[in-house]
């Protein structure tokens, strides 16, 4: 009886003791563990990643020790205007008339009195004229003698024109008052004649009529000589296409000087006013 007892006791002793054992802290504790998801690592290490080049980025934004650089002084360079040459001018200095051509056998643009001003457009290749502007319509051009106009402002730039060949084959020439001279004591008058036409001049008649005292000189010639006083200083025969030479008065028996002189002129293409005549007639004023 008293051995079951002992059994017994030893039985509950054991019992409480190892459910005191359980309750003691710092006992052994189950930790229950979650599985990871894979997904869920991989995301954990790419958002460490994102961070890391984040981070090198803003280190690459970030100021630096750069040197400041200065601007540079721009060079402005000044251009200086040039002043447009002023055109050539021819003044017309004895009335003339001004043609499509260098001659008169060439259709009439105008007659230019003396004193009006004339912008040069270029120079005729066959010489003695100048192609000019007409004023009145710019875009209209004819040529004009040389000898009866003055040219002013350089002319060395003008293009040179070549003229139209003439409308026909006919004898035609301009004349122009050149000066009085003397010989012997006694005064003459020099003109000067261009041969503007197509065919060469053989033979001239002058008469030039003193409109003051009503008296008259004439006389003819074979040749178109120019005198200096009384020296023969040039003999020209004949007077060929584009040339320009000399037609002389006989002297004057009186003095003509300060007197208004009519002068008539007729050239021929044969000697001895034979051939094909041409006549102009002109006013002398000194």
């Amino acid at each position: 009886m008293r051995a079951n007892f002992f059994k017994l006791s030893c039985l509950l002793t054991i019992g409480i003791f190892i459910l005191s054992a359980c309750n003691m802290p710092g006992g052994n504790t189950a930790v229950e563990t979650t599985p990871t998801d894979p997904a869920t690592q991989t995301a954990a290490v790419t958002a460490t990643i994102d961070l890391a080049a984040t981070q090198t980025r803003e280190a690459e934004l970030l100021p630096t020790d750069t040197p400041t650089v200065t601007p540079t002084e721009t060079q402005i360079s000044t251009v200086t205007a040039t002043a447009t040459p002023e055109p050539p001018m021819a003044k017309v200095v004895r009335e003339s008339n001004c043609r499509i051509g260098p001659g008169g056998v060439y259709t009439l643009v105008a007659t230019y009195q003396v004193g009006q001003i004339l912008e040069v457009a270029a120079k005729d290749l066959g010489g003695g004229y100048w192609f000019v502007k007409n004023p009145e319509k710019p875009e209209e051009q004819c040529y004009l003698l040389g000898q009866n106009i003055t040219i002013t402002g350089d002319t060395d730039a003008l293009p040179k024109f070549t003229p139209q060949p003439s409308p026909t084959a006919a004898p035609y020439f301009e004349v122009s008052f050149k000066k009085f001279d003397t010989c012997k004591g006694e005064d003459y008058a020099l003109f000067t004649v261009n041969n503007t036409g197509s065919v060469p001049f053989r033979s001239f008649y002058i008469r030039v009529t003193d409109q003051k005292v009503n008296k008259s000189v004439e006389q003819v010639l074979n040749a178109f000589d120019l005198l200096v006083g009384c020296v023969l200083a040039k003999n020209i025969a004949p007077l060929d296409v584009g040339g320009s030479d000399y037609v002389t008065s006989p002297p004057f028996p009186w003095s003509v000087r300060g007197h208004k002189l009519q002068a008539v002129i007729q050239l021929c293409t044969d000697k001895s006013l034979k051939g094909t005549c041409v006549i102009q007639s002109l006013l002398v004023e000194e």
